[in-house]
């Protein structure tokens, strides 16, 4: 019963997490509007550094930093601010549906690293990866042929999937040290960044201090804190819960209509998480009942 409790939670912290990324889709895109996918990285990443180092002094301080948590951050943050300068790029080109699908689409590859490497999957775990396509495709509604930022897009993908394969392995991670690792990874994109120029307004520095507190700090916490009890599988599947909370504040501020097919594609996926969890709980179960 404690194991379960457990999990549910987990699976709650996934859902803030995207709540959270759900807030950001527009902050994004008026970010990149002003500066460079380079620019938008460093400085995102320096703003979750700077507000994480405080307790990082303190702790070292103390003498309580754990090196090894730091290091392990570092080797995720490697993918995650890949993952976000080359989302960021792709976007630039192409319209937001597509770009929301094409990310979706990282599930399927933590989805194959489960089957064929981890080789834990079952019929559910593909069903409800089904349902998840099939819910994600009918709510974004994606167009467009293949080009430029389809391809920087989806290659985003495959570092979206190796950071969650990561945390799977290193969630358990000292916290503090952990985040600080995964955000100052992106500060190696500084040199870019000022060779391209670093050109800030006002109001996106705003939107780049909101996107660095709350969707870095904030959904990176909550992502790690709830892969310590979520598989890897199960946790790119509740990823797929981003675009469903985009919709819902972009309809909240106006910038999009609620429609039929919406409403379906959010359905799915919905569906999809339900199966999720089931099987979730099942493989807990199945485990404990193996270890007795």
């Amino acid at each position: 019963m404690r194991s379960r409790f457990i999990k549910l939670a987990g699976i709650l912290s996934l859902v803030m997490t995207n709540v959270l990324w759900g807030t950001s889709f527009a902050f994004i895109k008026l970010s990149m509007s002003e500066v460079n996918p380079f620019t938008y990285t460093f400085i995102r990443t320096l703003i979750a550094t700077i507000v994480v180092l405080p307790i990082i002094i303190a702790k070292a301080l103390l003498g309580r930093i754990h090196v090894e948590s730091l290091m392990r951050g570092l080797i995720v943050g490697l993918a995650y601010s890949t993952g976000l300068c080359l989302q960021a790029a792709g976007t630039a080109y192409i319209d937001p549906s597509t770009s929301a699908f094409i990310t979706g689409l990282s599930t399927i590859h933590v989805h194959f690293y489960s089957a064929i490497i981890l080789k834990k999957y079952s019929q559910l775990d593909l069903l409800s990866l089904i349902s998840a396509i099939i819910g994600l495709y009918v709510l974004t509604s994606p167009v467009g042929g293949l080009g430029v930022g389809e391809l920087l897009v989806f290659t985003a993908t495959f570092t979206w999937a190796i950071q969650v394969i990561l945390i799977a392995k290193y969630g358990k991670s000292s916290m503090v040290e952990f985040l600080m690792g995964t955000f100052s990874a992106g500060l190696l994109y500084a040199p870019l960044s000022m060779h391209f120029g670093i050109n800030l307004n006002t109001n996106t520095l705003l939107y780049l201090v909101y996107l660095g507190v709350f969707c870095s700090i904030g959904a990176t916490f909550f992502q790690v804190l709830g892969q310590r009890y979520v598989s890897a599988s199960t946790a790119a599947l509740l990823f797929l819960l981003e675009p469903i909370f985009a919709t819902i504040f972009s309809v909240i501020m106006g910038l999009e209509t609620l429609s039929i097919h919406k409403l379906i594609g959010g359905g799915l996926i919905l569906v999809s998480l339900y199966l999720a969890t089931i099987t979730e709980l099942k493989r807990d179960n199945n485990y404990s009942n193996a270890a007795n």
